[in-house]
């Protein structure tokens, strides 16, 4: 009895989701903001980066940090669709590296604007093997552009009443 009784529940399972039954795994939208909800990306402007002048590494650390901050700007959800452009400015205020007792220390306090003066901050302090320096101050840079974009998203986001 048990077994007829799991194989007809599992037929009716089947059945109401090839039919899009509600419930049986069809998704209708629960919001009304979730029902129209912007088409497409927006275009996403980097009009500022400003490094500490005191950084020896400046151009390969300014690479890198373009290059986290475009893959952070294209994953995040701005709440805009096709046809918006957001413009925002990016700064990292400090970025200090010191080595204590065989151990890398890398501070680094990062700043993000959006016009109309929207602002977000992050603050990092990891830690690792003198000989990971290089991929240490790299990934410290990844989380913090990280951190602002997504805050910078968010207040968009709520900008836009989303």
């Amino acid at each position: 009895m048990r077994k007829s009784l799991r194989r007809l529940l599992g037929i009716t399972l089947i059945a109401g989701i090839a039919l899009g039954a509600p419930g049986a795994g069809a998704r209708s939208p629960s919001s009304p903001s979730e029902s129209r909800r912007p088409q497409g990306r927006p275009r996403i402007v980097l009009d500022r980066l400003v490094l500490p002048a005191e950084l020896s590494q400046a151009p390969a650390l300014e690479r890198h940090l373009r290059s986290a901050l475009s893959r952070e700007t294209r994953r995040a959800d701005w709440g805009a669709g096709r046809g918006s452009t957001i413009t925002y400015r990016f700064f990292i205020e400090k970025l200090s590296i010191t080595e204590e007792g065989g151990v890398v220390r890398v501070h680094c306090t990062a700043l993000g604007k959006l016009p109309k003066g929207k602002v977000a901050r992050s603050r990092l302090t990891f830690s690792g093997a003198p000989a990971e320096r290089r991929a240490l101050v790299q990934r410290v840079l990844e989380i913090v552009a990280r951190g602002v974009i997504g805050r910078l998203a968010e207040l968009e986001r709520i900008r836009r009443g989303r």
